[in-house]
């Protein structure tokens, strides 16, 4: 009997295998043309080796994989659950007393590995790949477009502008022009035009510069300030060195690392750091307020004595002939002058108490922010690759539902139940990063709505009992699709009649 069963899973696994890797090289093949289509004309005119615009897409493969696998995983379940629905196979596993919950268990424990798999490849391959990837777009960035001559076009820097009117020869990094025309931006003031019959333009690339030989020519050299002291200069043969710094793809390295970059391990250590940063900011603030606002709650006034015997002068101790009503009054306006300057002394205490405050808490923003930020990172490493094991859940139960193997109708179908997953993920991604929600719940909610409905699609399957959207009236949402599969299924009948 564990014979029987092992060779019928072996049999359902070579018809995930199939679909599998087709729908891994289709999602990948997709996602790079994306690639391909932003950035390939930038990078072609720097002028790059061959090699490393390979080395730029096998960098960029690392995240692409991380996104195509779940995908693929999908489309594979979709395709086989459907085909072998279509031929009635599972028909006839259920009449042989095979259990298809088990069947789709086993594929579960499969989806698993490969989960676990991904994982270690997103926290082991994916952040080194992210990394060099970064810094391979930022060096192509930072150096200067090749020198690409075309007849009549007019090639523009900053410093200056080249056109010729024919290309007579063009060798490695060497053209051979006819009709050359230079216009040189020495300054505000001054502006050459160097004009040659014919010229030899090199580009040197180890040492940034352009080498012009230009022969039979003429300098023509423009004073804006004195448009009388017009120059010109007539030569037989003129060189001219341009310097273009960037020209040479220089590779830099950079310990810095953003999220996209670390491990699992490293961010969290990130994050408790962030965490410990945030508390002694807590304990700077209350180490300034607790003992200002301790001592201003006290009685802080001097008492009647002590304000008599430190501001009234020894005269008016002494003299019995002085007036009680004047007395008085002095004491009064002393009184109110001490407290007048108390006042401003402590709301002066604490204006600079607030700032402090202030400051702290905007210390702890960024720092909340941060962990934000990571902790998200972190749950995206884990809730991706988990997707594998609902997406086989929500494929096995959608493929033998629609009867369906073909792959237009399982990349269809995977593309909308793929779309939705990735709607609440990058929904709930902004969300986190906005701190309205928890990092934990925007990146595995995702999993959570779309594993429910796995769930239930398997319950309703091996139960045989119908879905729920039958007898609820929203038959009409899910038309479109039913719609698909029924037409698919009327041309299969008609074909096979």
């Amino acid at each position: 009997m564990i014979l029987n069963f092992l060779i019928i899973q072996r049999y359902i696994l070579k018809r995930h295998f199939g679909p599998f890797i087709f729908g891994l090289l289709i999602i990948t093949l997709l996602f790079l043309l994306n690639l391909v289509f932003r950035i390939l004309g930038r990078i072609l005119s720097k002028g790059l080796d061959l090699a490393v615009i390979i080395e730029f897409f096998i960098l960029n493969l690392a995240w692409i994989i991380a996104m195509a696998v779940p995908m693929a995983v999908l489309t594979a379940a979709l395709m086989a659950f459907g085909t072998l629905s279509a031929d009635n196979e599972i028909t006839a596993l259920k009449a042989s007393g095979v259990n298809l919950m088990r069947i789709i268990g086993f594929n579960l424990i499969i989806a698993s590995f490969l989960a676990a798999e991904l994982i270690w490849f997103n926290n082991s391959v994916l952040p080194n790949f992210n990394h060099r990837a970064r810094l391979l777009g930022t060096d192509i960035n930072a150096k200067r477009p090749t020198l690409k001559l075309e007849p009549g076009v007019l090639f523009q820097q900053e410093e200056f502008n080249i056109l010729v009117q024919k290309i007579l020869e063009e060798k490695e990094n060497v053209s051979l022009v006819a009709g050359v025309t230079i216009f040189s931006k020495e300054s505000q003031q001054y502006n050459q035009i160097i004009t040659a019959k014919k010229g030899e333009i090199r580009v040197d690339e180890n040492n940034d510069r352009l080498l012009l030989r230009l022969f039979d020519g003429e300098v023509h050299k423009i004073d804006w300030e004195n448009l009388i002291d017009y120059q010109v200069l007539k030569f037989p043969e003129h060189l001219i060195t341009i310097e273009m710094p960037g020209m040479k793809l220089i590779r830099r390295e950079d310990e810095y690392y953003s999220d996209r970059e670390m491990s699992s391990k490293l961010m969290l250590k990130k994050v408790h750091e962030k965490y410990k940063n945030m508390e002694q900011s807590r304990e700077r603030i209350l180490q300034a307020v607790l003992p200002q606002v301790t001592n201003d709650l006290k009685l802080n006034l001097p008492t009647e004595g002590k304000l008599d015997t430190f501001y009234l002068p020894n005269e008016l101790e002494n003299d019995a002939n002085v007036q009680k009503s004047t007395f008085l009054k002095k004491k009064k306006m002393l009184e109110n002058n001490h407290q007048e300057v108390n006042i401003l002394h402590l709301l002066s205490t604490y204006q600079n108490l607030y700032y402090k405050i202030r400051t702290e808490n905007n210390i702890m923003r960024i720092d909340e922010r941060g962990s934000y930020s990571l902790l998200v990172e972190i749950h995206k490493k884990y809730s991706i690759p988990i997707a594998c094991i609902i997406f086989v859940l929500v494929g096995s139960a959608l493929g033998i539902i629609s009867k369906r193997g073909n792959m237009a109708a399982s990349s269809g179908v995977g593309l909308f139940f793929f779309l939705l997953y990735w709607t609440f993920l990058i929904g709930g991604e902004e969300l986190a990063d906005r701190q309205i929600i928890s990092p934990a719940v925007a990146m595995w909610s995702p999993n959570v709505i779309v594993g429910i409905l796995g769930v239930y699609l398997t319950f309703a399957i091996v139960k045989e009992t119908p879905l729920i959207f039958t007898n609820l009236g929203i038959k009409p949402l899910f038309q479109p699709l039913i719609q698909l599969f029924q037409n698919e299924k009327a041309e299969s009948n008609h074909e096979n009649s």
